[in-house]
């Protein structure tokens, strides 16, 4: 758990980051590494002993930071459509904070290629989702979102939206306002997922 990291450890992982958001995924190397820290790679190893094992804990502190924020937004006393408008603009706020954040969760190349990295993203994913559908499902039995598609469908469709609307951002260089293509978005679900009955606050 990223709790238990060492204070070198969170240098690490934090150096990691910012190599990727400097030259990609693939400027992440035990060298790279180790020469933006300032140690030797042997001294490096002693605190993670691979390159998978950086990056494992670079999701798990990623996937903390993310899933913390969704079910701090679950808590609130808000309607269901503004949660998942609050989930919404906290992450896209997150990755366009930290563009880097972006380019490491959408690495799909990496993950397929390292079964431990792959359970740790799909993890995440999962734990996003069921947040999402707690909230669909609150949204529901109070007469807030439509009950003609199931909840999970419904999450699907909503993180879906999330997933290409950051990979086009990172895809494009980062070359539009994430945040204000977020309100875009979150219009969009708005009059797909609520029910009839709300529409008409669609413009409010």
């Amino acid at each position: 758990m990223t709790e238990n990291l060492s204070k070198r450890q969170s240098e690490i992982i934090h150096s990691a980051i910012k190599l990727i958001g400097e030259g990609g995924i693939q400027a992440l190397t035990i060298k790279n590494l180790s020469a933006e820290i300032g140690i030797a790679e042997s001294a490096l190893y002693r605190h993670f002993k691979s390159k998978t094992e950086v990056l494992s804990a670079l999701l798990d502190y990623l996937g903390s930071f993310i899933i913390s924020h969704y079910e701090n937004v679950h808590t609130l006393d808000v309607s269901s459509f503004k949660k998942i408008e609050m989930m919404i603009s906290g992450q896209l706020k997150i990755f366009a904070e930290n563009p880097p954040y972006a380019v490491v969760i959408l690495s799909d190349g990496l993950y397929k290629n390292e079964k431990s990295l792959y359970s740790r993203i799909f993890s995440v994913m999962e734990r996003a989702k069921s947040t999402f559908i707690k909230i669909i499902e609150e949204g529901r039995d109070r007469g807030e979102l439509r009950k003609d598609v199931s909840s999970e469908q419904l999450a699907f469709i909503i993180m879906g939206s999330i997933r290409l609307t950051v990979t086009q951002w990172s895809l494009s260089d980062f070359s539009f306002d994430l945040r204000k293509r977020g309100e875009i978005l979150v219009k969009t679900l708005k009059t797909l997922i609520q029910s009839s009955s709300n529409l008409q606050t669609i413009s409010n």
